[in-house]
């Protein structure tokens, strides 16, 4: 067999690479990344609607009126064009609503998203959910954490968790070195750009970061049809937390994730001084829909009780009355809303949010 190399030089060669490679996000620190804005435009839509986020992080300008953030429960479960036309009515003015969502659950990349939005743009009233994510970094992390901009970020974390974030930013450094060489252009969303491999997608250029599926069950996808549940559900049904209603919700009794408190954590400390209101809304998954109380995780009561406003409605009152036929017919898979779910979810929490919306500081 053939010596792998012809020459201790050529050894030393590629030794000498592996440790620039392993030390380029250290190397290149701060200065040598490209801005931040370069890392929402290079990331594809099947990831999320990240170009949309460039576009309202970096370039829109002016106060927001509601934001949803969170990953695919949020982008499919909220018709977020209906909010806006519901606020606009109520305010007699053109409110501004979008919803900032990607695919997989991680409140590290909750975090990182809302800092951005934070640092660009004043937010009144900010909605997010518990989606119960485990204790690993978002399968995408290396695509928007940076060492050089979030190693500081990092440094209360175990050390096998800051180990595996600049492991991810070893893998990001080709993106951005590219980036530094040639800028990328400002992304104008539109369907072509957004893969997906379901048919009937209503697509976020046209949804203000919503995505809306008209499939149902993934693997049925002729399962959907136009579907209006006829159910005596109110928005009188949704309820917040509060001693007096304690008994509406039921927790978790296992703890969240210790990295997902830790990010909430952080999260929390770019609030501290801002006058956003937070609401952590309880998304109902198909499992969850005979529950006469509101099954929630423990990140609120670990994370933010008495900071966020916690949100539902019980998964009984939601669908009393349907069928477990009629309840499938509201999902696109058993944990998402399609269109169906989506609008009448939607209809039936819009008017507690905007009352939460109205009580927030100006």
């Amino acid at each position: 067999m053939s010596p792998a190399f012809s020459s201790p030089r050529q050894a030393a060669a590629l030794a000498l690479l592996l440790v620039l490679i392993l030390l380029s996000p250290w190397l290149a620190g701060r200065s040598g990344l490209p801005p931040r804005e370069q890392i929402y435009s290079s990331i594809p839509w099947r990831t999320g609607s990240f170009p949309y986020m460039h576009r309202q992080i970096f370039e829109e300008k002016g106060d927001i009126d509601i934001a949803f953030l969170g990953s695919s429960h949020m982008y499919n479960d909220i018709d977020t064009p209906y909010v806006q036309k519901q606020l606009s009515e109520k305010l007699g003015r053109p409110a501004t609503v979008i919803s900032l969502c990607w695919v997989n659950p991680g409140f590290d990349t909750f975090y990182i998203i809302a800092r951005d939005l934070l640092d660009h743009r004043k937010v009144r009233l900010l909605v997010f959910y518990d989606d119960r994510a485990p204790n690993q970094p978002h399968i995408s992390s290396w695509r928007w954490i940076r060492f050089g901009d979030d190693g500081a970020e990092l440094a209360g974390l175990p050390f096998s968790f800051q180990i595996a974030y600049y492991y991810g930013s070893i893998l990001g450094m080709p993106r951005n070195l590219l980036n530094r060489l040639r800028p990328n252009l400002s992304t104008k969303p539109s369907p072509e750009q957004f893969h997906w491999d379901y048919s009937n997608a209503f697509f976020p250029p046209d949804r203000m970061g919503t995505f809306t599926s008209q499939v149902g069950y993934i693997d049925r996808p002729d399962l959907f049809r136009d579907y209006s549940p006829q159910t005596a559900a109110t928005s009188s049904d949704v309820f917040l937390y509060s001693p007096d209603t304690r008994d509406k919700f039921r927790f978790s009794e296992s703890p969240a994730a210790p990295l997902q408190t830790y990010f909430a954590g952080k999260f929390l400390s770019v609030v501290h001084d801002q006058p956003t209101r937070l609401v952590c809304l309880n998304l109902p998954v198909i499992s969850e829909q005979h529950d006469k109380t509101i099954p929630e995780g423990r990140l609120w009561s670990d994370s933010f009780g008495g900071r966020a406003a916690l949100m539902g409605i019980s998964p009984a009152r939601l669908f009393e009355g349907l069928d477990d036929g009629d309840v499938r017919k509201l999902y696109q898979d058993p944990v998402h809303f399609n269109q169906n779910g989506q609008t009448y979810f939607t209809r039936v929490v819009t008017p507690e949010l905007i009352q939460l919306y109205e009580q927030a500081k100006p």
